[in-house]
């Protein structure tokens, strides 16, 4: 079995959907669908975006079940 490290599984943070915690949901739709269209797509589908307070620091993350619930 192949052994992978963290660094080589997971997403870099400038390539994730990232909002400001006072965004609305549709905020989050069109973050989340401009990620997918700008980004590869064959390496990995953005589930998640992240949330951001004004510092810029990340204080959350939104999944797509969270963003259809909120629908």
């Amino acid at each position: 079995m192949k052994k992978f490290k963290i660094k080589d599984l997971m997403v870099p943070r400038d390539e994730y959907a990232v909002i400001a915690e006072d965004a609305n949901i549709y905020d989050a739709i069109l973050a989340l669908e401009k990620a997918q269209q700008e980004y590869d797509q064959s390496r990995y589908l953005h589930r998640a975006i992240l949330v951001e307070d004004k510092h810029g620091k990340i204080v959350g993350k939104l999944s797509q079940l969270d963003v259809l619930r909120a629908l």
